[in-house]
This record gives C-alpha cells, structure tokens and sequence, in this order.
C-alpha cells in the first residue's frame, strides 16, 4: 500500500554556493549531501534523479510579482491551484478569507479522504496554542486550515506522552525547558525522524509541519541559523534510517525561501527544494516544476 510522509519545512529556499550567507553551505549535512547525492542545495543546482532519491528546484513565485508569502505558498501546496495568480498577489502570514474559501472547496487533504485514504498531522501543540485557535484569536496558517477542512483533531500534550505525535522542535525540549511540562519525553533529533516514520506507517499521508526555520529566517543569527539546519539534517537522518522504499515516499517540501539567505530577515524569491525518497520519486520528481504541480502529483501517486 502507497503511502506519504511530507515534511513540510517553512521558509527554506535554495541561495548561493557561498558559505558566509548560506547555512545550508556552512552546516556539516550529511543527510541531505546524500540525498542530493553529494551535492549541496544551492541555486545553481538542476534538478537530479539517482538510485532512490530526486531533487527538484521549484518555482514558488509563480509568476506573480512580489515575495513570496507563507499563506498563498501553503494553500498552493495544499490545492493544486496557483493561488497568487488566482487572487493576484502573494499573502501571508496566515490565509486570508479569499484563500480559505480556496481551501475549503478543495485540498489534497479532502480529495484523498473522498477516496478512502487516512491523512494526519503529525505536530502535538500545547494547550494555549490550541485555546487560542479554539477561540479565534489565532488564526491557522494554510496547511493548518486544510487539516480542518476533513475534520482533523489537533495532537495535545497527553499525545505527545503517549508517543502519537511530534513537538514543534522536534526533541520535545522545548516544552520541557521553556514551557514547564517536566514530564515529555526527550527524543534525540535521529529518534525523532524515526518516530515520524512510526507514525506516517499508520496512516495514507501524513505531514509534520517544522515552521522554526522560518522563525530562524526571520529572527536568528548565522550560527542559530547553522544549527537549525543541521538538527533538520539529522532528522531526515532518523527518517532515511527507517524508511524502506515499500513504506511509499516522503516528500521534503517547502513554499518559500528564507533561511538559505542571512544577508536579510524577508523572505526571498528563490526556487525552493522538493526532495523526494522511496518508492517511484523519480516518475513524481518529473510533473513538478512548481508549487502548484505538488497536489496534483501526490494524489496521482496514491491512486495508481
């Protein structure tokens, strides 16, 4: 049985071979070198497809003019549907009404459960983050609303304990240190990536969704910079680990770049990566030339 593991990583675009601004030239990367065979994701690399893994640059302006933005970005993943040129500009942070009617008319997320396949949401939140949401005064980003849209429960803390979901920093330190739940288990970054294999094997397509890359596009320096992409390295560590090409395919995936330029704190209009591992990435690889190739070739990909 076909099954997808994204991971969704905010803000990552693809910048210079130059490793005074570009992390993900500085950072020792020895997973995603591999994935990339050999290879740094960087601007002036093409699109490749080796042994059991591809690397496609995508396109995530879309010819509209602008920086690209999270919301407009997301819901284009989400849908199918290039929805900056559909409502004539990129939009972000969080989904404007006109994106959200988008997104709940249709998403990949409804359009694999009509046909009888399980989705999920791998992210445990803590309960002022879901409070917040419950009562309106957080907006959800894009992919967030999409899970609404079918109806998904939002992992807790208790589910966290129980194993069935991943915190926001993968480890869980996070809520341990910062927020007071002294009980949450601790997982290694390598442990973590083994836990969303676990958990993408109980369900047809399941997401996790790292938004701190963004954050750290926004707001952190070289160094922290440096040490988010390396500790994303070691995840998909975890998860190349433990996936075997008969689990179905994971899909690395971003919607605009960020974190790939220190020299400013905006987003950018880089290509982003998508990267592709397991069964068949080379034939999904091959109908993506941008965001809004992603939707349509992932449900193909479940259905054949």
């Amino acid at each position: 049985m076909r099954r997808i593991l994204i991971l969704f990583v905010d803000g990552v675009g693809l910048g210079l071979d130059d490793a005074d601004t570009n992390p993900f030239v500085a950072a020792n990367t020895p997973n995603l070198t591999m994935l990339m065979s050999g290879r740094k994701l960087v601007s002036n690399q093409q699109a490749i497809s080796h042994n059991k893994f591809s690397f496609v640059p995508v396109d995530a302006c879309m010819g509209v003019d602008g920086i690209p933005q999270s919301a407009t970005g997301q819901a284009t993943i989400m849908t199918g549907v290039n929805i900056p040129a559909y409502i004539g500009k990129h939009w972000g942070p969080k989904p404007s009404e006109e994106i959200r009617i988008l997104l709940q008319s249709n998403n990949i997320l409804k359009a694999i459960s009509s046909n009888n396949h399980s989705v999920g949401l791998a992210n445990a939140y803590p309960p002022a983050f879901l409070q917040q949401l419950q009562s309106g005064r957080r907006l959800p980003s894009s992919i967030q609303f999409a899970f609404q849209t079918v109806g998904t429960t939002f992992s807790n803390i208790e589910d966290l304990r129980r194993g069935h979901a991943l915190a926001a920093d993968f480890t869980g330190e996070g809520l341990q240190y910062h927020l007071g739940f002294e009980d949450i288990p601790i997982l290694s970054l390598h442990e973590a990536g083994k836990r969303l294999v676990l958990l993408a094997q109980k369900t047809d397509l399941l997401l996790f969704d790292c938004w701190q890359t963004d954050v750290v596009g926004h707001r952190g320096t070289m160094s922290a910079a440096i040490d988010t992409v390396e500790r994303l390295d070691a995840v998909v560590g975890g998860m190349l680990f433990s996936w075997c090409e008969s689990d179905g395919l994971i899909v690395i995936v971003s919607d605009h770049g960020n974190l790939e330029d220190k020299t400013t704190r905006r987003h950018t209009r880089n290509k982003v990566p998508v990267l592709l591992f397991g069964d068949d990435h080379s034939s999904v690889a091959a109908s993506i030339n941008d965001l809004s190739d992603i939707a349509p070739a992932l449900i193909k990909y479940l259905e054949q």
